[in-house]
């Protein structure tokens, strides 16, 4: 019966548990208008990350206040992803589908250019939740962090793919909460490639620590 007990392993993985999939459901909420992606983005990373080094406060009060704070630079950040994306696979059906197969190379052209935005995206919003940038460093970090950690890259993309398609497209209650869990996996990734380049002197740690 100790596995009951409130400090034991087993109830601190419920708990854990719970604050992922509650962390997941506020990101699916706060996301609804689609303009907001990038803001409840940085959100989610940002109480993931610290979750994952049980530095975590109250997920709902930490969220909406790291929503409000970085609302602004991540929707900066998040509109040209998003109208890059559009574009992408506006090109992608027209070359792909409705061609026929006869554009080969403009197909894998811009397949790949809708992975390499989604990479983008991948970085783009827990930087913005660890560190203080302007929207183009934001961008330009990004790319390099893609390119430094091409096996880390690959898992990430993966990451969001499963959860864009189980959360978008396959509409079904329990798995709007699936972001809190894939973001805690990628706040586990992120927290090991920032603290590991803070370590190495190669990134400054900029962002303050904000009282709740």
């Amino acid at each position: 019966m100790n596995i009951f007990y409130m400090n034991s392993p087993f109830a601190r993985g419920i708990g854990k548990l719970v604050q992922m999939l509650y962390a997941g459901f506020l990101w699916f909420l706060f996301s609804l208008p689609v303009v907001t992606v990038g803001a409840a983005s940085t959100a989610l990373y940002e109480v993931m990350m610290k979750a994952a080094k049980e530095e975590e406060g109250y997920i709902g009060k930490s969220f909406l206040y790291a929503f409000r704070n970085n609302f602004k630079k991540s929707t900066y950040v998040w509109l040209p992803i998003l109208a890059a994306e559009i574009i992408f696979v506006v090109n992608l059906f027209y070359y792909a589908v409705l061609g026929g197969g006869n554009y080969p190379v403009q197909s894998v052209v811009f397949f790949l250019l809708l992975l390499a935005g989604l990479a983008v995206y991948s970085y783009a919003f827990p930087i913005l939740a660890r560190f203080e940038n302007t929207t183009g460093d934001t961008f330009r970090m990004a790319f390099i962090l893609l390119l430094q950690n091409p096996g880390w890259t690959v898992v990430l993309i993966i990451l969001q793919i499963v959860t864009l398609f189980l959360v978008w497209f396959l509409v079904y209650i329990p798995l709007l909460f699936l972001m809190g869990i894939t973001g805690y996996i990628q706040a586990v990734i992120f927290n090991h490639i920032f603290d590991r380049l803070i370590d190495q002197g190669k990134i400054i740690p900029s962002k303050p620590e904000k009282s709740e």
